[in-house]
């Protein structure tokens, strides 16, 4: 057991980074389950659905200006090191000034959006924005920790921002003074010690200057601009149901809504540790290569997915009453469905790395905008209808067509047959860490 775990931290093949990156995704969660458990039981629907509003903008907008520089980092810092300290140092530059950009359309966009609550929340909004060239940048320093393939210190700088965010809310509720307005700033700025870490680490590996800082941020935005729109498109599609349920409800239906999606969201531990290894892998290797690599990746997520997920559906109930008390009970069928939509996004999100890493951003920009174009008419149609769970309905209709649509254009621009989704008996040992597969 020693020998295994030595080799699960210290090693350098893909299953290895694999294993670490969903150990330390696990810990997110788990820190994030928390955090959410502790907000919901002192704020109750109503405070929890505010808190959301609140913090939503300034997250959905930082990640939505990003005009694809993390992954556009990544890709250049593989391809061009001997341009890697002017590479850095423009993709930073990059990042602050659209996070500054983020921030003036936030103090137009906000008001507009949250009308429905008061005046009090949308100025903490408003406030809040401020804070999206710092998300932005930190976004971007982890691109380029990940990009050096240093997923230790890249799983452990993740891990430990939702852990700083707990320990400040933990802060609060035994002081007595866990707030709506307090809760946001421990949301918005508790992980910044450990930013300035992984800036520290950033410096010391990178060195980053703007030397030739033109050419740097024209490889960036060439590459990222194509990039970007897969990114914008993959953000609209996680926040356009949160943006029209925030719109159209009460903050109390917002507020189940969010425990609901939070709570499946703890399934995205798994994905969320296959692809940041998939894309800097693949990247450099033959389109079979490539194909081959991304649907043994998707093929293991699936899998492990629906082992992981089969006891949370069948004890939802059961936890939901345990962690988040009676207040939260609707939330119940609402996290059921989006169980399975966390499954179904999870694989497209690995599956589509594969064009990324062959050089095609523009074909995932297409695939992330016909899921958007069909989920906006089918939240619009079923919110008003059924209430948070056609949010929830239409949100797995669309992510499901999402996957269609990617599989769909493996042949079409890969000129390949679609990888199958059916886990090997070899990959299955992989998963249980019986057998190590050739990377």
């Amino acid at each position: 057991m020693r020998r295994l775990l030595q080799r699960i931290i210290t090693g350098k093949s893909s299953l290895s980074a694999i294993v670490q990156t969903a150990a330390s995704n696990v810990g997110i969660q788990g820190a994030n389950v928390l955090a959410g458990i502790l907000v919901a039981r002192s704020l109750g629907p109503d405070g929890r659905g505010a808190l959301s509003a609140v913090t939503m903008w300034p997250q959905f907008l930082a990640f939505a200006l990003t005009l694809g520089v993390p992954v556009a980092t990544v890709y250049n810092l593989k391809r061009r090191p001997e341009l890697a300290s002017s590479v850095s140092g423009a993709s930073s530059l990059l990042s602050v000034l659209f996070g500054c950009l983020a921030t003036i359309i936030g103090l137009i966009v906000i008001p507009r959006s949250l009308h429905t609550y008061s005046s009090h929340v949308i100025h903490m909004a408003q406030i809040g924005v401020f804070v999206a060239p710092l998300a932005l940048y930190g976004n971007v320093l982890a691109s380029q920790v990940q990009s050096a393939g240093s997923f230790l210190y890249f799983n452990l700088f993740r891990f430990l921002s939702p852990v700083s965010i707990l320990l400040a809310l933990s802060i609060l509720r035994v002081t007595g003074t866990l707030t709506v307005g307090h809760a946001a700033i421990a949301y918005l700025l508790g992980a910044s010690p450990v930013m300035c870490w992984n800036l520290y680490w950033v410096h010391k590996q990178f060195k980053p200057t703007l030397r030739k800082g033109f050419e740097a941020c024209t490889l960036i935005l060439k590459y990222g601009i194509r990039a970007w729109g897969a990114d914008l498109l993959g953000v609209i599609g996680n926040q356009i149901d949160r943006i029209l349920v925030v719109g159209m409800l009460a903050p109390e239906a917002m507020g189940f809504y969010v425990v609901a999606q939070s709570a499946a969201g703890i399934l995205n531990a798994i994905p969320n540790a296959v692809v940041p290894v998939t894309l800097p892998r693949a990247t450099g290797g033959s389109e079979k290569e490539i194909v081959a690599l991304a649907g043994r990746a998707g093929r293991m997520t699936l899998f492990t997915m629906l082992a992981a997920g089969a006891p949370f559906f069948l004890a939802g109930k059961f936890l939901f009453q345990l962690f988040y008390g009676h207040k939260f009970a609707p939330s119940v069928p609402l996290f059921h469905i989006l169980l399975f939509e966390t499954i179904l996004d999870g694989v497209t999100s690995v599956l589509s790395q594969a064009f990324l890493a062959a050089g095609y951003p523009g074909t995932t920009t297409f695939l992330q905008g016909c899921g958007v174009l069909s989920a906006i008419p089918l939240l619009l149609w079923l919110i008003p209808k059924w209430g948070v769970m056609g949010a929830a309905t239409a949100l797995t209709l669309a992510t499901s067509f999402r996957l269609v649509f990617i599989l769909l254009n493996f042949p079409l621009r890969l000129k390949v047959r679609p990888p199958s989704l059916i886990i090997t008996w070899e990959e299955l040992q992989a998963v249980l860490l019986r057998r190590r597969l050739a990377v």
